[in-house]
């Protein structure tokens, strides 16, 4: 085979494409074992060996003098000397103790190594050697190194392992660091230059270093700032990566993809606003004016809408499904619960009842269908609301123009996907999110979609006052005291109770108890539980008897956490508030507040537990929901806690190919990307990124969109 590796150091600059086909095998020192090792961890070529980046540096950058060195350094330091004896001693117990003494023009050192590591072999009388290590200065003066990191040299430039920052790389199985890091500086030796998207006048504009300097300073940098200046250029990189693939994306779906071209007039936002029972806000109306002009298109619409809870997205769902059907054409909301699927039947009842729109229920509970059969098969314009059962084979839209899919993340990507890709033409899609979602996440995970942001709340809307109580019996007793003042002031009551799949039988148990408990408690109301075993009857004549005010104090499981609307209920109880997410909180207690009373949120510990016995994430969860009202916020501290994997679904979306860019952190690298990539990206740039995207995020490219 042609050895092209060695060409790189006659050809001046070369790209990632042509690094990709290089084999690791023109690395000196790679035999078939260590290949087969890279191999196993996905290490090919040299691209790859090249983007394989350390997970930390060990600083061994300070190299003292053996007369500076005193009783209170407690932090490696790194000795350049030669050595002037090597010694082996064995113990009673047959412990080998290796012995080099190191001396440089100011003192002497000794350095003892205990177990066979062959010191003595390696090295001998009169190498130069480097030697890392923290020191033991002994009463008598004399100075001792143990089990230090040593290597020899005749040219400072050899070193890999001391007088520098040395980096740690992730393990591989059957290669040390020290392997690893000799093949990469041998890669980085071998490439002077890599292709670069970026000129020389970007980089001074958008402050970032060249393409060859990252990739050299990421693995060896001298100083702590080379290391960031390295990891904000490869970062920044990774995020043009993502906005390419998701222009790509865009592009390849309005190519394909035709849509309705609704008919909506200047007046039209005007004429829903006009019949309904209260006003829109600014935020709300600039959000609608974008669905609209979208929904004008004949390409179809892909917009993610965003809002905090209370915002009112449902008021904004339903001004685009008044211009579907007001353009003749059907709409669908599809929910992922059915106790969410009702809630927006209901509430928006409420609201299209002013503009005559026909509205059908489709749940798995829903057994009288021949109506909406008929309605959805006939194509007459129509909200239809469902969950899962609206993508049964049986459901065949015939003029669906408007998609809207509310807590997308909770379905799988074919169920989305089932939902629009029957019909003839493509309809508009609008997703809708619970909670916000990080800025960094909805640029870097909903790229290939447009963002709706509503910035403000509707007037009125009260701030909910958050107490935090811990697990004792008198923080108990003041709960209990707190109920008592809102059931004086006929109000209504929440107590949620957590619940996960695993621990069904245990939680559910664990709710009963807490009903007793307020049972027992308050005599002289009406308490009522609501369980996810619970039938689907019992479960609505348990919310419509809420509505109603028939119960005063409902305990829960999580089956309120989204969507549920009783305006008197005035108190949210949550109960081991420490095993819930932070979103989930947040949710949680945006189900009071909704009327015209002060409204309390109890965030309380679980039975017997305090902060300082609860996990560091629940504490910091809490903490931070007591803290902070702003739903963008907490999930900005919710990505920091959670990590973006947990955040995005990394399997789903391909995050798994951020090798360097962390979207819980990055959000001014990532604005400044996106500037360049909107600014600055030409069409012969434009084509070199797209290559390098599909050969750095493999992954990535294979997810089609986000809807």
């Amino acid at each position: 085979m042609l050895n092209l590796f060695r060409y790189c150091l006659i050809v001046v600059e070369r790209n990632i494409k042509y690094l990709e086909n290089i084999s690791l095998d023109e690395i000196k020192g790679f035999g078939e074992k260590r290949l087969s090792s890279f191999k196993k961890h996905g290490i090919n070529n040299i691209s790859d060996l090249l983007r394989f980046f350390p997970k930390k540096h060990i600083d061994r950058s300070q190299i003292s003098k053996i007369v500076s060195i005193t009783a209170d350094i407690t932090k490696e330091i790194t000795i350049l000397g030669e050595v002037t004896d090597v010694s082996v001693f064995t113990t009673k117990t047959r412990l080998r103790i290796a012995t080099l003494v190191i001396k440089d023009d100011t003192g002497v050192i000794r350095a003892k190594w205990f177990g066979p590591q062959y010191i003595e072999t390696r090295f001998r009388k009169e190498d130069s050697v480097a030697i890392s290590g923290i020191p033991d200065v002994k009463k008598t003066g004399t100075i001792e190194f143990k089990n230090a990191t040593i290597e020899k040299f005749s040219d400072l430039e050899e070193l890999n392992e001391t007088g520098s920052l040395i980096p740690i790389y992730p393990k591989i199985e059957g290669l040390s660091s020290t392997i690893i890091r000799k093949g990469i500086k041998e890669a980085l030796r071998r490439t002077p230059k890599i292709e670069d998207f970026v000129s020389k006048k970007e980089l001074v504009e958008y402050k970032i270093i060249d393409r060859i300097s990252s990739y050299n300073k990421i693995h060896f940098p001298e100083t702590i700032k080379e290391f960031e200046e390295a990891r904000n250029r490869l970062a920044f990189d990774e995020f043009i990566y993502l906005q390419s693939i998701f222009k790509e994306i865009k592009e390849t779906f309005n190519k394909n993809e035709t849509g309705f071209k609704h008919t909506i007039k200047k007046e039209t936002l005007n004429y829903f606003e006009k019949d309904i029972p209260f006003d829109l806000t600014k935020s709300q109306k600039k959000v609608i004016n974008e669905i609209y002009k979208d929904m004008k298109k004949a390409s179809p619409m892909k917009r993610l809408l965003q809002g905090d809870v209370g915002s009112g997205k449902t008021i904004v769902a339903a001004a685009a499904v008044y211009a579907a059907i007001n353009s003749s054409h059907q709409a669908v909301l599809m929910a992922p619960t059915e106790v969410l699927a009702e809630q927006h039947f209901h509430s928006l009842n409420k609201i299209l009842i002013f503009n005559d729109v026909q509205i059908h229920l489709l749940t798995s509970s829903v057994t009288d269908r021949d109506k909406i059969m008929q309605t959805i098969n006939s194509g007459t314009p129509a909200l239809i609301i469902g969950t899962h059962a609206l993508i049964q084979d049986k459901v065949n839209f015939k003029n669906l123009g408007l998609a809207i899919i509310d807590e997308q993340q909770r379905f799988g990507v074919e169920q989305r996907k089932k939902l629009t890709s029957n019909q003839e033409k493509t309809p508009h899609q609008l997703v809708m999110t619970a909670t916000p979602i990080p800025r960094t996440t909805a640029l870097a995970t909903y790229g290939d979609l447009d963002l709706s942001v509503i910035d403000e709340m509707p007037p009125g809307r009260k701030i909910i006052n958050s107490i935090l109580y811990e697990g004792s019996k008198e923080d108990t007793e003041k709960i209990y005291s707190l109920c008592e003042s809102h059931l004086k002031n006929k109000s209504q009551i929440f107590v949620v109770c957590p619940f996960i799949q695993e621990s069904e039988k245990i939680d559910i148990k664990a709710a009963e108890n807490v009903y007793k408990q307020f049972k027992d408690k308050f005599t002289n109301y009406e308490v009522e539980i609501l369980h996810g075993k619970i039938n689907s009857e019992d479960k609505e004549k348990i919310m419509e008897d809420m509505h109603n005010k028939k119960i005063d104090i409902l305990v829960s499981t999580v089956v309120i956490e989204v969507g549920i609307d009783i305006p008197n209920a005035t108190l949210m109880i949550i109960e081991s508030a420490e095993r819930f997410g932070l979103n989930q909180l947040h949710q949680l207690r945006g189900r009071v507040g909704r009327g015209d009373k002060e409204s309390d949120c109890i965030f309380h510990v679980t039975d017997g537990k305090s902060m300082e016995t609860i996990t560091e994430v629940g504490k910091r969860r809490l903490q931070a929901i007591v803290k902070n009202n702003d739903g963008f916020k907490l999930s900005e501290i919710d990505l920091q806690i959670r990590g973006e994997g947990k955040v995005t679904g990394t399997s789903q979306s391909g995050m798994s190919d951020l090798k360097i860019a962390d979207i819980r952190y990055d959000y001014d690298i990532l604005q400044s990307s996106k500037n360049y990539f909107e600014n600055n990206v030409s069409n012969i740039n434009e084509s070199l990124i797209q290559e390098e995207a599909k050969i750095l995020f493999p992954n990535f490219s294979k997810v089609q969109d986000s809807t």
